[in-house]
């Protein structure tokens, strides 16, 4: 169909930006927009905004797609197959539009903006939610719903242009609004999921309740703001707006899915699995939620049932990462240490740039005694995230089991270099200082623990203990006897037998 009401006037350029081995580029756009009798300042300033952004994300789709070429032939594997559509979309959600200038007249909304990327960035942000085929569909959702509106406003445009009967013309416009704050959704919404992904939290929240507020049944938003206060621990919060969605929805199974995290996280079991057994039962292939009930029969010891509901998960979806982590664990706990390894190898040939399944590998080697195979997938841990800690902290006890004192004292300084708070790393200093026989780099180190906790009797026994090796028997029947009172029983013991406490 002509289009004989819209006029656009545009111009594009970029700026390209090198940093390092990145780039970033800047694309701009300017739009006029030409308006009609039924435009106000508000929908004009709405429909300029939205094609403005169409342009913008429609010219950073082709680089995007260009990468996904470059990256299939640079590694000579295949990409996630996107269309463009679901680029543009998912491009939509993970950048930010910025406005430069906008001017209105009353005939015409002018507006330029812009959007400024790391290209690289973007398309590694576009392919990791392009494999969350719920994600890729509810941006996408978002995205034609505003395209279907911007159509159905040019249908308005002409049939008001045409149209003499007043009664009609306050139908169509009435129609015409309508879409129009579709358009207005559809950027809030975006706005929400760019700030979400940004981890600006509160910000996220404040764009998507604007979405709300124009359209209350958007259960999408609802959703995100149930996953955004979970995040932030406010797990009532959170089931507040995953109910929201249900209302408006009562077949949305991620909801409960949601709501059941919730309720784990508050301790409500019972809860939490009847709403995982209700996500089921609406979407029998939801692997999340057979493997949300495996963690739950973990934490209650029931082992055996969670590898049970960890395996229907993995049925389902066989390259499901995390269930393959969490059953590798339960296999760990349970004494079974090479079928934990099995599951964490299994897990790495999913997804080998995750460093937590190395350390957790790592844990299970050093559980059957394999010190120098735990130390190297600690190793592997750390050289995908050096502030990891906990690797750290693993490695120097390996070290200290080895009896490689200094060693492990260079992995627990490691540790509280990246977390100063880390009762455990200097809890084990002080233990291979006092092995060293340097007592009062070991006294310093268990002091520290102090700070951290006063709380601790079993620091004030090694203190006590410690001085005892110095001779020091004021100090070390001091540290003793406040071991003791704390409730030490090994504390208590010394102080009946030395005749100290009768």
């Amino acid at each position: 169909m002509k289009r004989i009401v819209l006029a656009v006037i545009f111009s594009i350029s970029v700026v390209l930006c090198l940093s390092g081995a990145l780039y970033a580029k800047t694309f701009t756009r300017e739009y006029t927009y030409r308006t009609s009798e039924a435009d106000s300042k508000i929908t004009a300033r709405s429909i300029a905004l939205n094609q403005v952004k169409t342009q913008l994300l429609e010219e950073i789709g082709v680089y995007i797609e260009s990468n996904f070429e470059d990256t299939a032939k640079e590694s000579k594997v295949g990409v996630e197959q996107l269309t463009k559509q679901q680029i543009v979309s998912i491009t939509a959600g993970v950048t930010e539009t910025k406005i430069i200038e906008e001017k209105w007249d009353g005939q015409t909304y002018y507006i330029k903006a812009e959007i400024a990327v790391d290209i690289d960035d973007v398309a590694k942000k576009v392919k990791e939610i392009g494999k969350d085929r719920d994600k890729t569909r509810e941006l996408e959702d978002v995205k034609k719903k505003a395209d279907e509106a911007f159509k159905q406003i040019e249908l308005l445009q002409a049939k008001l242009a045409k149209t003499e009967n007043e009664k009609e013309k306050l139908k169509l416009q009435a129609n015409y609004q309508k879409n129009s704050d579709e358009l207005t959704v559809a950027d809030w919404f975006q706005m929400g999921y760019n700030a979400e992904e940004s981890k600006e939290y509160d910000k996220a929240i404040l764009y998507y309740q604007k979405a709300i507020s124009i359209n209350p049944d958007l259960s999408v938003a609802y959703l995100n703001m149930g996953i955004i206060y979970f995040v932030k621990r406010n797990y009532d919060k959170a089931i507040e707006m995953y109910e929201k969605v249900i209302s408006i929805h009562p077949e949305y199974s991620k909801a409960y899915v949601g709501m059941g995290l919730a309720y784990e996280n508050k301790g409500d079991y019972r809860k939490a699995m009847e709403h995982y057994q209700k996500a089921i039962d609406i979407n029998p292939d939801l692997s999340v939620a057979y493997c949300n009930m495996g963690n739950i029969y973990s934490v209650k010891g029931n082992h055996d049932k969670a590898i049970e509901m960890y395996e229907k998960a993995i049925s389902i979806d066989p390259e499901d990462f995390v269930t393959f982590v969490n059953m590798g664990s339960v296999y760990s706990d349970n004494g079974n240490q090479d079928k934990a390894i099995e599951m964490y190898e299994k897990a790495i040939s999913i997804n080998p740039e995750n460093f937590e399944v190395f350390s957790r590998m790592g844990k299970a080697y050093g559980r059957k005694g394999d010190y120098d195979k735990a130390i190297e997938m600690f190793e592997k841990s750390i050289s995908i995230n050096p502030q990891d800690s906990f690797s750290y902290n693993l490695i120097g006890s390996f070290y200290y089991d080895k009896g490689n004192y200094d060693k492990a004292i260079e992995c627990f300084k490691k540790v509280v270099e990246i977390d100063p708070n880390n009762a455990s790393a200097y809890n084990n200093m002080g233990y291979a200082y006092f092995n060293k026989k340097e007592y009062d780099r070991a006294i310093l180190s268990y002091e520290k623990v102090i700070e951290i906790d006063s709380n601790d009797a079993n620091v004030y026994y090694n203190i006590g203990v410690v001085y005892n090796e110095k001779l020091d028997y004021g100090n070390a029947i001091e540290y003793t006897e406040k071991a003791a009172r704390m409730g030490h029983e090994k504390a208590r013991k010394l102080m009946f037998e030395s005749g100290i406490w009768k």
